[in-house]
């Protein structure tokens, strides 16, 4: 695999995984209670991994 195809797999795969968290998230946000709250979490774990992803470049 080429590098310019792994970087576009990767951030595909990012985009995607950021939709997915910020979907949960929402969701979860409409919906009271411990599975509302659980869903939010699991946005939110999503979302700190890409922070990680991104700055672990930076280190």
């Amino acid at each position: 695999m080429s590098e310019k195809m792994k970087k576009i797999v990767t951030m595909t795969v990012l985009i995607v995984i950021f939709i997915i968290s910020i979907v949960l998230t929402v969701v979860g946000q409409q919906n009271i209670g411990p599975a509302g709250l659980l869903t939010m979490l699991v946005g939110l774990v999503g979302l700190v991994f890409l922070l990680w992803f991104y700055n672990r470049q930076y280190k």
